[in-house]
């Protein structure tokens, strides 16, 4: 029998800000310095980006007002595509409004031939909802298990798509992909949500399946826009005859209006930019182990990976959001967060960019308080 979905929790809207700039965020006209989102690489405040984005807004406008497939098309839209698809390594790509609906897409196209989907247990809620919106049968693996994946996939008679993020979002632990792909059959496909590897982990960023040195049949990729590379949309990339099918098939694409096309030009000139200036990736491995120096030093015990988020949490959830209101008061944003699938109920997600400076880390260690108060755990 397929498992349980859980109930997912009540969720509230964070409070807005008024301004946003380059590691700083405004609320009500105080200025904090943000060790928060995904913003990795910086690319969302680059002069030349903003500038792509401008100039297609002057050739397109805001939007285009209908689906690809009748007059929502733009050559910035079949451009970025197939930079895509040479970049990730794989033979076709299709782009989508978004990241969510990335996952949407690859499900629907995989569901008619995969009616089953196994999940790990922590997996991105979109993964979920994308399985379970295509029909698909869904049950779960322990989390980060391949073991147990291997033992779930014995027990199901039918073809299986296998889905996991690549990066966890939350605390950022990397998947076993290839211990994954050892335990499947020629049959099965691995989904692999690549949203916090790409950008991050692989040359010029080009993800965790190229940080692993992996290249299978059975892969497929999703990915953001909105993250790494600092624009907006989604990419669903496969087999040239497995994209066209998603294509032509799955409502998820068909039935949406696509990204503007001026996120789409800032998504092209962001994703040449990742490949001509190598530097933006020194810089954030320096930040990253700068942070992860720094949240040692307050006391957290903190992963090694090369992923510039790091999750960190107290005793209670009370003691975990009066950490992080004790942040905000001393000018550093580092929000107490209830995301789904975090390694606690209550934790704060503290992430870097490649242009935080020294002064700004230095700003949150001196706004954490002494060690010998802080009961505490971390990832």
């Amino acid at each position: 029998m397929p498992d349980t979905i859980p109930q997912k929790p009540a969720r509230t809207a964070a409070p807005p800000f008024d301004r946003i700039t380059q590691g700083v965020v405004s609320q009500r006209d105080r200025s904090l310095i943000s060790f928060a989102g995904c913003n990795y690489l910086a690319l969302a405040h680059d002069p030349r980006v903003i500038a792509a984005a401008h100039d297609a807004l002057d050739r397109y406008g805001l939007s285009t007002s209908a689906s690809r497939q009748t007059s929502g098309n733009t050559l910035e839209h079949d451009a970025l595509e197939e930079e895509l698809s040479e970049f990730l390594g794989f033979e076709g790509a299709l782009l989508t409004p978004d990241g969510y609906t990335a996952n949407l897409a690859a499900a629907q196209a995989l569901a008619s031939a995969h009616p089953v989907a196994l999940l790990d247990e922590r997996a991105h809620a979109s993964l979920r909802d994308a399985a379970q919106s295509a029909g698909m049968q869904i049950h779960t693996f322990a989390h980060l298990d391949a073991d147990d994946a291997r033992s779930k996939l014995q027990r199901i008679d039918q073809p299986v798509v296998v889905m996991t993020d690549t990066v966890f979002a939350t605390d950022a632990a990397i998947a076993p992909l290839r211990e994954l792909l050892d335990t499947m059959p020629d049959s099965a496909v691995l989904l692999a949500d690549d949203c916090h590897g790409f950008c991050v982990l692989g040359r010029s960023g080009r993800g965790a399946l190229d940080h692993l040195g992996l290249q299978d049949p059975r892969l497929r990729l999703t990915t953001t826009l909105a993250k790494g590379l600092g624009c907006s949309g989604g990419v669903v990339c496969g087999p040239a005859d497995w994209t066209a099918r998603a294509r032509a098939t799955a409502t998820a694409a068909v039935c949406t209006t696509p990204a503007p096309p001026a996120s789409v030009a800032a998504a092209r000139c962001a994703l040449a930019l990742i490949q001509s200036e190598p530097l933006r990736f020194e810089q954030l491995r320096r930040n990253t182990d700068l942070l992860r120096q720094t949240l040692r030093n307050a006391g957290f015990a903190v992963h090694d990976h090369p992923i510039p988020v790091f999750a960190i949490w107290l005793d209670t959830p009370e003691q975990t959001r009066e950490l992080s209101d004790h942040l905000i008061d001393n000018g550093v944003f580092v929000p107490a967060s209830a995301y789904p699938g975090g390694p606690a109920s209550v934790y704060l997600r503290l992430s870097i960019s490649a242009k935080h400076t020294p002064e700004q880390i230095e700003s949150l260690a001196r706004a954490f308080p002494p060690a010998r108060a802080l009961h505490h755990r971390s990832a």
